[in-house]
């Protein structure tokens, strides 16, 4: 056996050994890790009460919401719209519901919560709640975008998210009376 043929199979023996020895750390099967096939989807995706007043959809305008996974920048501004307040009525002057845009004053921790994934969906079926996605609206370099608040298993908005939406310190911007009768003339603030 000439010196050439000796080290091509030692080679291939040394090759051999050290495959086998990595086999030996890997796992047999891959650690199963959910996919975005596995996660909730929310069960509603636009505000249960329908934003109508033109002044309030210069913030918050009708385009679909979805997952936030972006970073907060300096030039974001984040608002929250709401077309389901109600207002202690003197019984003359306010008939509701109020319409209203306000700008969240610092949004990072409501944005840190938004963007944390949907939880993998249930195994179960799950009743249809038809809860509140809390929508909020970023606007960045002339672009505005929706965002719905993560999920729980059951495509509700997740405890966190709605604490975090709960919590954000707001300015109101526009507040109008869409039940009054001329609301471009009374009723209206901003």
């Amino acid at each position: 056996m000439s010196a050439t043929v000796g080290r091509i199979i030692r080679s291939a023996l040394i090759a051999a050994v050290v495959a086998g020895a990595l086999a030996g750390c890997m796992p047999v099967e891959p650690t199963p890790h959910s996919t975005p096939t596995d996660r909730a989807q929310p069960q509603l995706v636009a505000p249960q009460s329908p934003l109508v007043v033109p002044r309030v959809l210069v913030f918050c305008p009708l385009v679909d919401a979805v997952h936030y996974s972006g970073y907060l920048r300096a030039t974001d501004e984040v608002y929250i719209c709401r077309g389901d307040g109600h207002r202690d009525s003197d019984g003359v002057a306010s008939y509701g519901p109020w319409e209203s845009a306000s700008r969240i004053d610092h949004p990072a921790a409501l944005l840190r919560a938004y963007g944390m994934p949907d939880a993998v969906k249930s195994p179960t079926p799950c009743a249809f709640d038809g809860m509140d996605p809390l929508i909020v609206w970023v606007h960045r370099n002339g672009v505005t975008s929706a965002y719905y608040a993560p999920v729980d298993s059951c495509g509700n908005p997740s405890r966190a998210a709605t604490a975090a939406y709960q919590r954000a310190k707001r300015t109101v911007l526009i507040d109008v009376d869409r039940g009054a009768p001329d609301s471009s003339k009374k009723d209206t603030t901003g």
